[in-house]
C-alpha cells in the first residue's frame, strides 16, 4: 500500500476573463438572461490559473503552498477538494478529505451554529452519533458556546472561521486542506489552530496549507511548493521555498519605477526623497533579507534649499505600527551639510536582530538649527526579514547552546556497602 495520499500530475486549470458564473445556478441564470436579451455574449480570452503544475503529498506530511496574490494557490486547493475540475492533467486523492477554503463555505445562514455543525459534519462524512460525541469539543474549540443556537448569519467572519476550522479539524480527516481563511481569526485562535494541526499531523493526517504567513507555514510544514503566475516554480524544504519566493518577490519589486514624491510639504521645505532602498553585500537592491544579515540603507535626496546642519533619522515599524528601530544621526553626533542638489546618504547596519516578518522604513530629516522637520515620509518602504521560522517573538538575537556532562561521584549507602562486602566475602 502506497503512502501517497494526494498528487497533481501536469494539472492545468483555465478560466475565461469576464466569466460571471462558476456554478450551475449562475450558469442557468446567465443562460436565461441571454435568452430574453438582457445580456449579450462578450468575447472573452482564456486565462490559465494553473499551468502544468506537479506536486505530491504523502501520508502524515505537511505541505505548504505559497506565492503572490493571484498565483493560483486557492485554485489548487479547490481542485484538490473537487470543487473545480482541471482542463488537463490528473489529480489523485486517497482518503477522507476535509477542506477549509472560504469563510462560511457550506454554512446555511438561517441555520444555527448547532445545526450547521450537524450539516457540515454530515457533508464531511460523519454520522449523527459521531457528531454528537464530538459536538462539545467542536463548540469549545470554536469558543462559540454562548452563540451556538444563534443563526450563523449573525456571526462575525472570525466566528465563521473558528466554527469552520473546528468542524474540519474534528472529523478525523485523512487530508486537511487549509486556505488563508485562518487570517481572519484572532492571534490566540490562530495559535490553537497551529497546535491542532500539529496534533493531527502526529496522528497521521496529511495537511496542505495555503498561507501568506511564511513564519507560520515554516513552523508547520516540512516542504513547500512555490506557485507563481500559475506555474510551480519551486518545490523543496519549506525554508528554501521561502527564500526562493522572497528573492523572486524582491527582484520583482526592485524593478519598479523610481518613486519621486512631489507633495506640497516636499516643495515647501525644499527637500524631497528620490529613493530609499536596501542593499546587500554585493550592492544589489533587496526587499528581503535574513535576520542578522548585514544591510545597507541608501537614501537619495533632492535638496532645493540648503540645510547646513541636517539630521537624518530612519525608523522601522512592523505592521502593528509599533516602532522597533530608530536611528538618528543627531544622537550619534553627526549632521550633514545638505547643499542644493542631489545627495546620497548610506546607513550601514551590521545586523537586524528581528524575527521574521514584514517591516517598513520611514525617513525623517530635521534642521538642527531650527529644530523643525523638513521631511517626514509615510512608513511605506518595505523590508521582509526571514528568520527561518525559528522565533515567535520580536527579536531574533544571536545565541548558541552548550551542554557539558559533569562526572558524577557515586557514593554507596552503608547497607549497600554491607551488601557488597557480603557478596565479596562469599
Amino acid at each position: 500500500m502506497t503512502d501517497l495520499v494526494a498528487s497533481f500530475s501536469h494539472v492545468s486549470k483555465r478560466f475565461r476573463l469576464g466569466e460571471t458564473h462558476d456554478s450551475l445556478r449562475d450558469l442557468i441564470a446567465s443562460a436565461g438572461s441571454r435568452l430574453i436579451g438582457r445580456r449579450k455574449e462578450s468575447s472573452r480570452s482564456a486565462f490559465w490559473a494553473l499551468d502544468d503544475v506537479n506536486f505530491e503529498v504523502r501520508r502524515g506530511e505537511a505541505l505548504g503552498i505559497i506565492g503572490p496574490n493571484g498565483a493560483g494557490k486557492s485554485t489548487a486547493l479547490k481542485l484538490l477538494a473537487g470543487i473545480l475540475l482541471p482542463e488537463k492533467g490528473r489529480i489523485e486523492v486517497n482518503g477522507r478529505l476535509a477542506a477549509l477554503i472560504e469563510v462560511g463555505a457550506g454554512f446555511h445562514g438561517d441555520l444555527t451554529g448547532r445545526e450547521n455543525v450537524f450539516l457540515n459534519g454530515a457533508i464531511l462524512g460523519m454520522d449523527k452519533r459521531d457528531i454528537c460525541n464530538k459536538l462539545d469539543a467542536i463548540v469549545a474549540f470554536a469558543g462559540i458556546e454562548r452563540f451556538l443556537d444563534m443563526p450563523v448569519k449573525r456571526y462575525s467572519s472570525g466566528m465563521y472561521a473558528r466554527l469552520g476550522f473546528a468542524i474540519a479539524a474534528h472529523v478525523d480527516p485523512d487530508i486537511l486542506l487549509v486556505d488563508e481563511v485562518l487570517s481572519v481569526g484572532d492571534a490566540v485562535f490562530r495559535l490553537r489552530c497551529i497546535d491542532r494541526m500539529n496534533e493531527l499531523l502526529r496522528g497521521g493526517t496529511t495537511l496542505v496549507f495555503v498561507t501568506h504567513n511564511l513564519d507560520q507555514m515554516q513552523s508547520v510544514c516540512q516542504r513547500a511548493v512555490v506557485i507563481d503566475r500559475g506555474k510551480s516554480v519551486f518545490s523543496g524544504p519549506s525554508r528554501e521555498a521561502v527564500a526562493h519566493y522572497l528573492k523572486a518577490m524582491s527582484s520583482s519589486y526592485t524593478t519598479r519605477p523610481t518613486d519621486i514624491p512631489s507633495n506640497e510639504q516636499d516643495r515647501a521645505d525644499g527637500v524631497a526623497l528620490v529613493n530609499l532602498r536596501c542593499l546587500d553585500d554585493a550592492d544589489e537592491e533587496i526587499v528581503w533579507a535574513r535576520s542578522r544579515q548585514p544591510v545597507r540603507v541608501e537614501v537619495e535626496l533632492r535638496v532645493a534649499r540648503p540645510i547646513p546642519k541636517a539630521v537624518i533619522e530612519l525608523n522601522m515599524r512592523a505592521s502593528v505600527n509599533e516602532n522597533l528601530l530608530s536611528v538618528n544621526s543627531g544622537r550619534d553626533g553627526s549632521t550633514f551639510n545638505l547643499a542644493s542638489g542631489l545627495h546620497r546618504v548610506v546607513l550601514n547596519i551590521p545586523a537586524l536582530p528581528l524575527s521574521g516578518g514584514q517591516y517598513f522604513w520611514n525617513l525623517r530629516i530635521w534642521d538642527a538649527d531650527s529644530g523643525t522637520a523638513k521631511l517626514d515620509t509615510p512608513f511605506r518602504y518595505p523590508l521582509v526579514l526571514d528568520d527561518g521560522g525559528r522565533t515567535n517573538g520580536v527579536l531574533c538575537i544571536a545565541h548558541d547552546w552548550q551542554h557539558k556532562i559533569e562526572t558524577e561521584t557515586h557514593v554507596a549507602f552503608p547497607d549497600q556497602q554491607a551488601l557488597i562486602a557480603g557478596r565479596i566475602g562469599t
